[in-house]
């Protein structure tokens, strides 16, 4: 009886600073102000020797993901997070340590609720060019959730 109480006593002990951290669900604009690589729609939307912008400007390190893990002070504990770039490179987003922040993928707002409006955005400005570079863009440099309501009409769920 005594060993079970103690190993739950340090169960707890090791659980509580993660159930007491505040987890991001929107970038720190102080840590991850966003930055935009290119605002050239050629660029941005056009193929170069066969890869998109996002190909040939993908180059995030685990050193860069670390930090900003270490930034936002996240102990990602085995829970289900990814390194997201505020302003996707799909949207000419640069590879850049300012416009990366870590996301949550276990609760609405999530990285898979953000990919899916980057899916849409991109989509609108690249081929059915129904929305300006700018515009998608500001969506993402802004509150990526509002961008989300009005883009789907309806909050991430």
């Amino acid at each position: 009886m005594r060993y079970s109480s103690l190993a739950f006593i340090a169960a707890i002990a090791v659980t509580l600073p993660v159930l007491a951290e505040e987890l991001p669900i929107q970038p720190d604009n102080s840590l991850t102000p966003g930055v935009v690589g290119s605002a050239d729609f050629a660029d941005v939307c056009g193929l170069v020797d066969g890869q998109t912008y996002s190909q040939r400007h993908r180059d995030t390190t685990q050193k860069m993901k670390n930090a900003a893990y270490v930034a936002y002070n996240v102990n990602k504990a085995d829970r289900e997070f990814e390194v997201d770039h505020r302003v996707p490179l799909c949207a000419g987003g640069a590879d850049d340590q300012a416009n990366l922040w870590p996301q949550l993928g276990f609760e609405h707002p999530s990285f898979h609720d953000k990919d899916r409006l980057e899916t849409r955005v991109c989509r609108a400005v690249c081929r059915t060019r129904t929305m300006t570079l700018a515009e998608g863009q500001a969506i993402f440099l802004g509150d990526w959730i509002a961008g989300f309501e009005r883009v789907f009409g309806e909050p991430p769920q």
